[in-house]
């Protein structure tokens, strides 16, 4: 029996393949059908004006998909595969079949509203995000006139529903959900969100929304829809003759059928070989899967998938990189190519930082994105970018417990970065001081060198200074003279001393005997041959002779350094 179903199946298949295939597309949809072109543009009308709706409450302004919607649209419902999955993606759509006669059920509808909110907006409060996606889920159209807010089956009606129902039915409230919703995409705080929106507060909003919720009495609401026309804006066109069998392996691989091995295997060039290799990767058969990728890549594939697949089962990393690199212009929505050329790079921070951006700025909700691009940055000390990465990753958190877990990773970097900031700001000063004793001990010896040579040339014999017993007063000379000391050129054994005066006159002493010459004073009381440092001031006694030939007017007896 199981076989004769499976026959049955594969010969329902085989027929509906042989059918004649037209499409209409607009935006990120494609409506295949094998019946009248009338149902594919009504089909195609919902799903506009449905990303229309979504948009207009968000205050998006444009609704972008990673991956094309492909609806098939089938004559009748025993064409029909029996299928859960709705909107799941296939090699490089996500796949949906409804029947002509019948309108999208309450569960695709949802699914879509949920990858369309996941894909263009960061994460809502889930209370909010579940009750929009309820709210979408009965969305009428009729042309341009969209209807919003029929009730849901009791069973369903949830606190979010009757809050996300109240402010985009009731006229109070209409057009400003979208400002709720920005705010709560920044922050995720309802109190602020619900002030700037409804000039209410959070407690007052949920109070409204409960009492709503229990009376019972819903209304709707209507949004003006995009202004299109099924027949002057759809175009039908035909398509080719393997496009049918192609886009049903499509739906039964999305499907998970396990019709979709036979399906692919009857097809020719890249689509058979994507088909047969995500088969095989789903089964683990990973040499088999790349062959098959290589196959899809060389035959010409124009899809993202094919070029990711075989550069993560490529050991060569820099064909593995032309390959990510090749994903990511084939489809530039898409988060994961980036994300495995971080994985390439991880001897390479900078970059590896780069690719890590670039793929959690396009997926803002996938956690992981985040996580490895905040890690990567704490790796490399940056902590302010880290902290952006702990944000995003704390936005994107699935719900309350993950939420706090990532604040408390996010607190404990803040303090890792006081940490090693305080340890950097020691480690400067620590330089720095070691910078200025070295500079100082430079001074100091190349200062004693000086004084040494001074010492040799003055008193090249060798003889003992005289000691400091003698006093002052015993040694003093006929004259005396207050300044600062400049110069002391050395001459052969003699030198001559440089003092200027209080009122900038310079007078010029000579020492002709140094041992012979008293110091006294406070501080160093040594001196070398040339411009003395810093302005050491002097009190000179000396006695009166001048010396024509050295230009001196006495010789010096006795220095008191002041």
């Amino acid at each position: 029996m199981f076989f004769r179903l499976i026959l049955a199946a594969s010969l329902a298949l085989a027929l509906q393949a042989d059918d004649h295939w037209m499409a209409v597309k607009s935006g990120p949809f494609q409506v295949f059908t094998n019946g009248a072109d009338r149902g594919a543009r009504e089909k195609l009308m919902y799903l506009e004006q449905f990303r229309e709706a979504l948009r207009v409450i968000t205050g998006r302004q444009d609704l972008g998909l990673v991956w094309p919607v492909r609806v098939l649209v089938f004559k009748n419902a025993r064409q029909m595969p029996v299928s859960t999955a709705h909107f799941a993606l296939g090699r490089n759509a996500r796949m949906e079949a409804v029947a002509e006669s019948a309108a999208f059920s309450r569960e695709s509808l949802k699914e879509l509203a949920r990858i369309l909110l996941y894909e263009n907006t960061t994460r809502l409060p889930q209370p909010i995000e579940e009750g929009l996606i309820e709210l979408m889920s009965t969305l009428e159209v009729d042309g341009t006139r969209i209807t919003l807010g029929a009730p849901v089956p009791e069973a369903e009606r949830s606190h979010g529903w009757a809050l996300m129902q109240l402010v985009t039915v009731n006229p109070e409230y209409s057009g400003r959900s979208r400002v709720m919703i920005s705010n709560l995409e920044q922050s995720g705080d309802f109190e602020a969100a619900s002030k700037n929106a409804f000039e209410k507060t959070a407690a007052q909003m949920n109070q409204q929304a409960d009492a709503y919720l229990k009376a019972g009495n819903f209304a709707t609401g209507s949004v003006s829809g995009r202004a299109v026309s099924m027949t002057r804006d759809f175009k039908p066109m035909q398509l080719d003759a393997d496009a049918g069998e192609v886009a049903l392996a499509d739906l039964a691989l999305a499907n998970g059928s396990a019709q979709a091995e036979q399906a692919f295997t009857r097809l020719h060039g890249a689509a058979a070989a994507e088909g047969l290799g995500l088969l095989a990767l789903k089964q683990r058969k990973d040499n088999e899967a790349r062959r098959l990728f290589e196959s899809a890549v060389a035959s010409g594939s124009d899809s993202a998938r094919a070029f990711l697949e075989a550069a993560r089962l490529e050991p060569d990393t820099a064909k593995a990189r032309a390959d990510l690199k090749k994903a990511s212009e084939l489809n530039p929505r898409w988060g994961q190519p980036y994300f495995q050329m971080g994985e390439l790079d991880q001897n390479v921070p900078e970059q590896r930082a780069v690719d890590l951006k670039k793929a959690a700025s396009l997926d803002a909700r996938n956690i992981d994105y985040w996580q490895a691009l905040a890690r990567t940055e704490i790796a490399a000390r940056n902590y302010p970018e880290a902290q952006k990465a702990w944000a995003g990753a704390e936005r994107a958190a699935a719900n309350d417990e993950e939420r706090a877990r990532i604040h408390q990773v996010r607190l404990q970097v803040e303090q890792e970065r006081a940490d090693y900031e305080a340890a950097e700001r020691k480690r400067i000063a620590d330089e720095r001081e070691r910078d200025i004793q070295r500079v100082k001990s430079q001074s100091e010896a190349s200062i004693h060198a000086a004084e040494e040579e001074a010492r040799k040339k003055l008193n090249p014999e060798g003889a003992p200074a005289p000691k400091d017993a003698v006093w002052m007063d015993e040694l003093k000379g006929n004259a005396a003279v207050d300044g600062v000391f400049e110069r002391l050129d050395c001459i052969a054994k003699q030198a001559r001393m440089v003092i200027k005066t209080a009122d900038g006159k310079t007078v010029q002493l000579l020492i002709g005997d140094p041992s012979q010459i008293v110091l006294g004073g406070g501080g160093e009381k040594t001196f070398g041959c040339g411009v003395q440092q810093g302005a050491r001031r002097v009190h000179v006694e000396y006695n009166p002779k001048t010396d024509a030939k050295l230009k001196t007017t006495g010789e010096v007896t006795a220095i008191e350094f002041r």
